[in-house]
């Protein structure tokens, strides 16, 4: 894994707790008010950049990626 890699998941690892919090107020004040709806947007955006920074994180690089194409 390279440096940035390493620093993706552990963005992506601390983004999912804030993520889960809106989430988990989001459904609880959502469902009851009409006002709750917004948390879940945010819930939404953060859980979605979680998602893309655990897609940078995991995604692979060849040994040969780097070399020019023939």
């Amino acid at each position: 894994m390279t440096g940035g890699q390493i620093a993706a998941l552990i963005c992506a690892i601390l983004l999912l707790l804030p993520g889960g919090c809106f989430l988990i107020f989001g459904i609880g004040i959502g469902t009851g008010v009409p006002g709750g709806w917004p948390l879940l947007l945010i819930a939404v955006a953060i859980l979605a950049a979680a998602g893309l920074l655990f897609w940078v994180a995991c995604r692979g690089r060849g040994p040969d990626q780097d070399a020019p194409p023939p």
